[in-house]
């Protein structure tokens, strides 16, 4: 074995969990050395140029309250443009909009004539929001779980409420469509919500991984090296390598374990796929998400990136996001396009000019969210005496818990060097 593949911690992974524990060991004068499977990093948050486009690999946005966000990222560096706070709704009736009237005061009126709720649903949301707001996130994720569709019901809110607004809004975070996600990751959600921006940097979501990259050498990150098995603190890779190291830090998804951790049952996931149209004119000009509503679909949410941030766009085109709940990645190709667009025509008749551009199908791109915590289990992290684990699978499925896991893996291996 080579002695330059020596090192004190060796990261498998360069998502954000396995970025994150990066910059801990850095900071804390370690060295380290990350192998990537990939031919780049940032794991499920990429970005992809392509005809003069940026296409993010499903729809993802940053929640600007999220603790750990804050912490690590240089927002201002990141250049990041906000949507909207609200929502264009769109149902077998038209479309309406309905907008956070404490964060738009101008949208009161617009807000409160949406058909999306009642007077007292729209005098809920706005209770929900000061409920939250007054909570912290220890509170929140101590309580008992229900789930969603459970919660918001027992809160009170309308049924028309609950299918026109919260479930293909909180579908499209959550991946699922029948709100069984844990009631402690809907407020947990619903309050970075309320509390500060919805945005994606100026370029792309990619430019988050590659933010907490920057300062990695070529003699840390190493690409296009994927792990296949570890033996005590031996590290063998599909390219015959080997490296050593006296701690190892697994920060992969749950599916993609190496010997001997791989797991013989693989919990519960979501999947999406994310199909990308551009269009001579935008369907819409605000920097809004779009619900659809319609009882039975095929689009749970769009987007027109190109009006969030003209970077996604480079030659004037609008480039459109639709984001279908699931897996489709059996469906024929020219079928779905065309499932997809006859649904759009119905409230955007120029849809039959859309032109298809890519669809990416992400088979794994959440965790099951049913039982979420803030706070890992204890020893949860640690798999035996040098190799611990992160991910956002171990608390709940966002970008702010793939940090703090890999923080807290990363303290964790701090505390047992020390």
């Amino acid at each position: 074995m080579d002695q330059e593949n020596n090192t004190d911690v060796i990261i498998i992974g360069a998502g954000l969990a396995g970025l994150t524990a990066a910059k801990v060991f850095k900071a804390a004068g370690k060295t380290i050395k990350i192998l990537e499977a990939s031919d780049a990093v940032g794991g499920r948050v990429r970005t992809d140029s392509v005809d003069g486009f940026l296409l993010d690999r499903g729809f993802q946005v940053l929640l600007t309250a999220y603790p750990e966000t804050k912490r690590f990222l240089d927002y201002k560096a990141l250049d990041l443009r906000p949507f909207s706070p609200g929502a264009i709704i769109l149902n077998e009736k038209g479309r309406s909009e309905i907008v956070d009237p404490l964060r738009e005061p101008s949208a009161l009126l617009r807000t409160l004539m949406s058909p999306a709720g009642s007077l007292p649903d729209k005098v809920r949301m706005l209770g929900l929001k000061v409920k939250l707001a007054g909570k912290s996130l220890e509170t929140i994720f101590n309580e008992d779980e229900t789930t969603t569709l459970a919660y918001l019901r027992d809160a009170g809110f309308s049924e028309r409420m609950i299918g026109q607004f919260f479930k293909p809004f909180m579908s499209g975070i959550f991946l699922e469509n029948q709100l069984s996600t844990s009631s402690r990751m809907f407020e947990f959600v619903f309050k970075m919500f309320s509390e500060d921006d919805t945005a994606v940097p100026a370029k792309g979501m990619g430019m988050i991984p590659l933010q907490l990259a920057k300062d990695l050498s070529s003699a840390e990150l190493i690409l296009n090296e994927k792990v296949i098995n570890l033996e005590g603190n031996i590290v063998k890779t599909s390219s015959g390598k080997t490296y050593q190291g006296t701690h190892i830090i697994l920060a992969t998804d749950q599916i993609s374990l190496p010997v001997p951790f791989v797991q013989p049952v693989i919990k519960p996931y979501q999947s999406v796929t994310n199909m990308y149209f551009t269009a001579s004119k935008p369907p819409f000009t605000k920097p809004i998400i779009a619900l659809n509503a319609a009882s039975s679909k095929v689009v749970n949410n769009m987007a027109v990136m190109s009006q969030v941030s003209e970077h996604y766009s480079s030659n004037g085109q609008a480039l459109i996001s639709l984001s279908l709940i699931g897996d489709h990645a059996r469906t024929v190709a020219a079928e779905l396009q065309s499932k997809v667009i006859q649904e759009m025509q119905f409230w955007y008749p120029e849809a039959v000019s859309w032109k298809h551009l890519k669809t990416y199908h992400v088979k794994y791109a959440l965790p099951n969210d049913e039982q979420v915590r803030d706070v890992p289990e204890n020893a949860s992290l640690r798999l035996n005496e040098i190799c611990f684990i992160c991910g956002d699978h171990l608390l709940n499925g966002s970008i702010h818990a793939a940090m703090k896991s890999g923080r807290l893996a990363a303290e964790a291996v701090l505390d047992h060097l020390n």
